[in-house]
């Protein structure tokens, strides 16, 4: 499993994280950071189905963590599976406290499965 950052398509702010493995997508975390704010908010996660219960969201969001240790990292997560995720986490949503007002909180969660791709 190899995880790659990528520009999401979704905006100018979004960035992804995709899951690959054997040359394949095989899901894709969805994020935006605020440097200025020091804050970051996962807008989507995907896993594809037969590893949902695999820990790879899990991993995905730890890797986030290491990347921007100094970020306080929220969520937007509406599905019952991403919602587990976040709880599992400890990731607070968005809509229960403040968030950052340099961040567009617009994206959904529903916005598609993750882009195949031919490393």
């Amino acid at each position: 499993m190899v995880i790659f950052h990528s520009p999401a398509p979704a905006s100018e702010q979004a960035q992804s994280l995709l899951l690959v493995y054997i040359r394949r997508v095989v899901g894709e975390v969805t994020y935006e950071v605020c440097e200025h704010c020091a804050s970051g908010v996962i807008t989507q996660v995907h896993v594809a189905a037969p590893l949902q219960d695999s820990g790879l969201g899990t991993r995905a969001v730890s890797h986030l963590r290491a990347c921007y240790p100094d970020v306080s990292w929220r969520s937007c997560l509406a599905q019952r599976m991403t919602r587990d995720l976040a709880h599992r986490m400890r990731l607070p949503n968005v809509r229960a406290g403040q968030s950052c007002p340099h961040l567009p909180h617009g994206a959904s969660e529903n916005r598609g499965s993750p882009r195949s791709a031919q490393h």
